[in-house]
């Protein structure tokens, strides 16, 4: 029999190791992470809710990020084991989910669903909770079979290096924030959750790469992810200032990352991308990369 447990954010971190377990077979059997980083990192930090589905192990689980700045949505991530599936599990931490929302979310807190994979059961949940689809993100890949995206043209009067953790932190941030303004995750990045990203095992200043004006003043980043022992390596974020939008440094920055996870002896490349982003998925296509799969946000606020 399966019981459901709520755990306040003070008391996920001795469930963290079960919790990377379960999502291990999550992604073995679809393909796909459950939780993002942001996730991760909530969890780790003690802000977030952990509601658990428990048999003889840990047989599903929902994460529940509740920002206590009502104008910030509520986030839920769900996974059940995949040998546990089709038994009403999702079905009931859904339920425990609404109910821990209600009880401690504000009044009009909008809420926010990933489905990563867009997996028909995840779907049937959102309608049932009355949570609707609001966004799409893309998986984009290119295998590094055939390495025939291009030359990294850096256009005049720019440079780029390498990120040096600390010295750069304040003014990548800053960066970050200006280019991602728009974006509900990227941009709101804060020191700590720099910090905690580079305490990763998979952080690696070699492969976050710099690009600086002709002041040394920073104006663009490509940040590449290489997990350990993966066979994808990833374009993590490429982000330009609005004043050097338009000058191709974009796209050369790309291909500056690229070309360092080409020659890291890895299979493909991934990245992630909104839909909504046109100019970024045409830059994408043009290199070679394809849609391999499809994410999706649901919402109370559509």
């Amino acid at each position: 029999m399966t019981h459901l447990r709520v755990h306040a954010p003070s008391e996920t971190a001795n469930q963290l190791s079960q919790l990377r377990k379960l999502a291990d077979a999550s992604v073995a059997a679809d393909h796909n992470e459950p939780f993002g980083d942001q996730t991760w990192v909530d969890l780790n930090a003690g802000n977030a809710w952990l509601i658990s589905a428990e048999d003889e192990q840990l047989a599903g689980a929902s994460v529940v990020v509740i920002p206590s700045d009502p104008s910030q949505p509520v986030l839920i991530e769900l996974v059940v084991d995949p040998e546990t599936r089709g038994r009403g599990i999702g079905r009931e931490l859904a339920n425990a989910t609404e109910q821990l929302v209600t009880d401690h979310a504000a009044p009009d807190q909008t809420v926010t669903a990933w489905s990563h994979g867009d997996h028909p059961a995840a779907r049937q949940l959102a309608a049932k909770t009355k949570l609707k689809p609001v966004r799409l993100l893309y998986r984009m890949a290119i295998d590094l079979a055939a390495e025939s995206f291009g030359d990294a043209a850096v256009p005049q009067g720019y440079t780029i290096r390498t990120f040096q953790p600390g010295t750069d932190d304040h003014a990548w941030l800053q960066l970050n924030a200006t280019a991602f303004a728009d974006h509900p995750e990227q941009g709101q990045l804060t020191q700590a959750d720099l910090d905690a990203r580079k305490a990763e095992d998979w952080f690696d200043p070699a492969g976050f790469f710099i690009a600086e004006d002709a002041e040394a003043i920073p104006v663009g980043f490509h940040w590449t992810k290489i997990p350990v022992g993966a066979t994808a390596g990833e374009v993590y974020a490429v982000g330009v200032h609005p004043a050097a939008q338009g000058t191709g440094l974009g796209k050369a920055l790309t291909i500056y990352g690229m070309k360092h996870l080409a020659g890291s002896g890895l299979e493909k490349i991934v990245l992630y991308v909104d839909d909504e982003n046109r100019p970024a998925v045409n830059l994408y296509n043009s290199l070679g990369f394809g849609i391999e799969n499809t994410d999706v946000m649901f919402s109370s606020n559509s």
